[in-house]
């Protein structure tokens, strides 16, 4: 962000979107991508508060982590997997909305607009194959 200090236009908006990997279940496989709940919110109010330092006039958007479709996520897992697949979730639905509440609160607290896309995206029926699908690359090309 140093680096666009010295645009002669600053950018007109931005969006932070962050959250889906943070809200990580502690004590799963995918461990080290946990940031407990209040610190990540800290680290959102900090990524705001630097944009607006760096361009007060900038419009900064939050953006919540999406829903995670718990079903899908192990059925991938095993397929990939087989027997060594996870017997526990490394994300919940339920997890992902904590965070996604945290974000919609900072945003208010700071007067800013946010796009709660965890509860937009749950609105629409079998959101979970409409809105999620996973990258899965046929193993011929592996």
């Amino acid at each position: 962000m140093a680096s666009l200090q010295g645009c002669k236009k600053p950018p007109a908006a931005t969006t932070v979107f962050f959250g889906a990997n943070d809200a990580a279940l502690a004590g799963r496989t995918s461990e080290r991508q946990h940031v407990p709940i209040e610190e990540y919110k800290d680290n959102l109010r900090i990524i705001v508060h630097h944009l607006k330092e760096c361009f007060s006039t900038m419009l900064v958007v939050l953006i919540t982590p999406p829903p995670v479709d718990e079903e899908g996520r192990m059925q991938y897992a095993k397929s990939v997997y087989g027997e060594k697949a996870m017997e526990q979730l490394e994300r919940t639905n339920e997890m992902s909305g904590f965070y996604a509440s945290q974000c919609v609160e900072l945003a208010r607290e700071l007067g800013l607009p946010s796009i709660n896309l965890w509860a937009k995206m749950q609105e629409t029926e079998g959101w979970q194959k409409k809105f999620l699908r996973l990258a899965v690359v046929p193993t011929h090309y592996a």
